[in-house]
């Protein structure tokens, strides 16, 4: 046990239910996919005057539980099952500093709320079908022609690493 507690980055400053959390996580084989201990995300934080905290660690990581995109209810939730003292404020108010920050990507996959994951290495996209919410992720590539293409005809530089394009995918059309 105290070798998988140790693997956990930062667990004994963030508290035993935390560490306890991503332990369960992990006996349980459950992968988030997406996780933000590789990011640099303190360095981040730090460079920029803001604190690093329990709290916006637990709210990193309950984005990371999400493995995708994650809508703020969702987040919330998670974050209360490890912290009730935490509010839809503080948690709302972290994702915004760690969206302008560039660690977490937000994006309105055409529900009308904002969803939340964890912003990867590469540049990425979804397709998002309208008929049936069937939801797609694509490279850089498929689109960075596109970006180019608008540079050239209208001499406007498209400054997007997250798009999400909506349509109807082929089980729908």
């Amino acid at each position: 046990m105290y070798a998988l507690l140790r693997d956990i980055p930062h667990a004994a400053s963030l508290g035993t239910r935390w560490a306890s959390d991503r332990l369960s996580q992990r006996l349980a084989g459950v992968e988030t996919g997406v996780t933000h201990q590789e990011m640099g995300w303190e360095q981040r934080l730090g460079a920029a005057g803001h604190r690093v905290t329990r709290q916006r660690a637990l709210i990193l990581d309950a984005v990371c539980a999400g493995g995708g995109h994650t809508p703020l209810g969702d987040i919330y939730a998670r974050v209360r099952k490890a912290d009730r003292s935490i509010d839809r404020s503080t948690v709302y108010r972290a994702l915004h500093l760690f969206v302008e920050l560039g660690i977490v990507l937000a994006a309105d996959t055409g529900d009308g709320e904002t969803r939340y994951e964890i912003a990867k290495p590469q540049p990425h996209h979804h397709l998002v079908c309208r008929a049936c919410g069937a939801e797609r992720e694509i490279g850089d590539p498929a689109l960075r022609e596109m970006a180019e293409q608008v540079e050239r005809d209208h001499g406007f530089r498209v400054a997007t690493d997250h798009l999400v394009l909506f349509g109807l995918c082929t089980a729908c059309r």
